[in-house]
């Protein structure tokens, strides 16, 4: 666990060590209702923000980790010094940035609701020291009703199901003209998250626009479509996660869909995992998106160094052959 990460399961603690958790535990039942159900995640009352930064925003945190540092992989000569957050609920993804660009300059957080924002900057508190040396702009704002989109990563998480996609194709459009390097949208990782990650990848390839991850090609996706492409990330629970949760298993595997869209070329890779890796002390099997379709390959011991390449391999990892 990272120092940033660190910060920020203490300060969530600190928060709820003041709370009624069995109140916050009823609202975070209500959260995964509507989040299972494609509502908008309206936060109507004190508890339910509480609810979301005890039981959504350690994930959100982590899914940002992995979507950043996919970037610094894939896009490494580019050196990220401004990120432009839409969206931005508790400011979860400053921790993030914090965390990932050793390099960061400036950080504009876009959120509507004032309360959740106030919560945010409470839990930020802890990382003063650090803050007082970037620029950073948090605002409450409709995203739509923000014009500068010269920053080198424009990101957008768990927004898009809240959105028309007529609006969504705005947003891309605004990225277009500006100075912008990189544009991310993060969703569920749901059969619907994953719909709308497939609208934003055909509308971006119809642009002649580049894709750094997770697609190893611009070929047509070759998802079935009672079939979703995501990944995970591993997300410790706290004592308060599991009680709010009502979870025995001291972690959870939080499922997204992403998609990093860039004015640059990205390093090329062949192929990438896109489930769990089934292995045998001879023989693993890799579920992999792969010249435009979706194949299951077998890799024997005998294949020498391919073998131990994959015996690495994990869910969402890229797979290159020798």
């Amino acid at each position: 666990m990272s120092e940033i990460e660190n910060y920020l399961f203490s300060s969530i603690a600190s928060i709820l060590d003041k709370q009624s958790l069995k109140e916050i535990q009823r609202k975070n039942l209500n959260l995964s209702k509507n989040y299972k159900l494609r509502k908008q995640n309206v936060f109507l009352d004190d508890e339910t923000r509480l609810a979301y930064i005890a039981s959504r925003l350690p994930a959100t945190y982590n899914v940002y980790k992995y979507v950043f540092n996919q970037i610094k992989s894939f896009l490494p000569h580019l050196n990220i010094k401004s990120v432009l957050d839409l969206g931005s609920g508790p400011l979860t993804a400053l921790w993030a940035v914090l965390d990932v660009f050793e390099d960061i300059k400036k950080v504009h957080l876009v959120e509507k609701d004032f309360k959740i924002i106030e919560l945010g900057k409470t839990l930020l508190e802890p990382l003063n020291f650090l803050l007082k040396k970037k620029e950073i702009e948090i605002e409450k704002n409709d995203l739509f009703k923000i014009k500068n989109f010269d920053y080198d990563v424009v990101a957008l998480s768990y927004v898009v199901n809240e959105l028309k996609l007529p609006l969504v194709d705005r947003i891309i459009s605004k990225w277009e003209r500006s100075q912008s390097k990189i544009l991310i949208f993060i969703e569920p990782g749901t059969k619907y998250g994953f719909e709308n990650i497939k609208y934003i990848r055909d509308k971006i390839l119809k642009k002649n626009l580049k894709i750094a991850a997770p697609c190893p090609n611009i070929l047509p996706c070759p998802m079935n479509k009672n079939d979703w492409c995501h990944f995970y990330v591993r997300v410790k629970r706290t004592k308060y996660h599991k009680y709010i949760k009502a979870a025995s298993l001291g972690y959870e595997d939080e499922k997204f869909s992403y998609l990093i869209i860039s004015k640059e070329s990205s390093i090329p890779y062949q192929s990438r995992a896109i489930r769990f890796t089934k292995k045998s002390k001879d023989e693993i099997f890799l579920t992999l998106c792969k010249s435009g379709n979706i194949l299951t390959e077998k890799i024997l011991r005998s294949d020498g160094k391919n073998f131990k390449i994959a015996k690495k391999t994990d869910w969402g990892d890229i797979f290159n052959e020798i």
